[in-house]
Formats: structure tokens, sequence, C-alpha cells
């Protein structure tokens, strides 16, 4: 067996293979700049996509793009950001009284506590954390 052959079958044992609900989460993330892009052209508005508000437009435009790649790149915080970006989209779901976003932002947040969604996005470790700070740990 080749180096190049022995080297790819030692990545495939390492990672699992991405969840769908992973892929459904990370491609919406990806495409939430056109979908709030269409909505403002079309004067509709959908879950919050379609917002006038300047924040909602920083959140769709930018931030649910970075957490999207994150997770398509599966840096080490995906998770942890996908926890941050859903907690907020509950909240903007109470903000404007949409049953439908915040329920799909729940059942997100509870898809990503799955043992494949963990597997695929492991937790952040403190120790890899501060080592790379170079700091030690008390205790």
């Amino acid at each position: 067996m080749s180096e190049y052959a022995r080297a790819s079958d030692d990545r495939s044992q390492k990672r699992p293979s991405r969840p769908f609900g992973l892929w459904i989460l990370t491609l919406a993330l990806l495409a939430s700049p056109m979908i709030h892009g269409g909505a403002l052209l079309l004067h509709r508005q959908w879950l919050n996509f379609g917002s006038l508000r300047l924040w909602d437009a920083f959140v769709y435009f930018l931030i649910a793009p970075i957490v999207g790649v994150l997770m398509l790149r599966q840096h080490e915080r995906a998770r942890f950001s996908a926890y941050v970006f859903l907690s907020c989209e509950v909240l903007r779901a109470v903000r404007i009284h949409s049953l439908a976003l915040g329920l799909i932002a729940v059942g997100f947040l509870i898809y990503l506590q799955l043992p494949a969604a963990r597997r695929y996005h492991p937790s952040v470790d403190p120790r890899r954390v501060l080592a790379r700070l170079g700091m030690k740990r008390n205790g």
C-alpha cells in the first residue's frame, strides 16, 4: 500500500463522516446571505430573514457564514460557535414572536447534543487551548 493511501486511510479512520443534520445546518448557515438577500429583494420576511434591522443583516450576511465555514472545516470551536449562534436565534425568535424560528434553533441545539454530532464536532478541550496559549492549568 502506498504511503498516500495509508495516510488517506488513517484520516478516514480518525474522522467520522459528517451526519446529515450537520450538513443541513452547515449549508443553511453558508446560504444565509443568499436567503436574507433574497428575502430583502422580495420584500418578504421568513423566520428572521428579510428583517430590515442592521444587526440582523450583520448576523445573516457575516456571522452565520463564518459559523458555517467553521463547521465545514471542522474547526475545534465550530460546535461552540454554533451553540452561541443558535442561542441568539432563540432570543431573536422570542423578540419577533416566531415560534418556527425558535423551534428550529432549539431543534438544532438539541441535535448538536446527539452522539454523532458530538463525535464529529467534539467539545473544546481546555487543556489544548491552555497549551496553545502557553499557560498551565492550576489544580
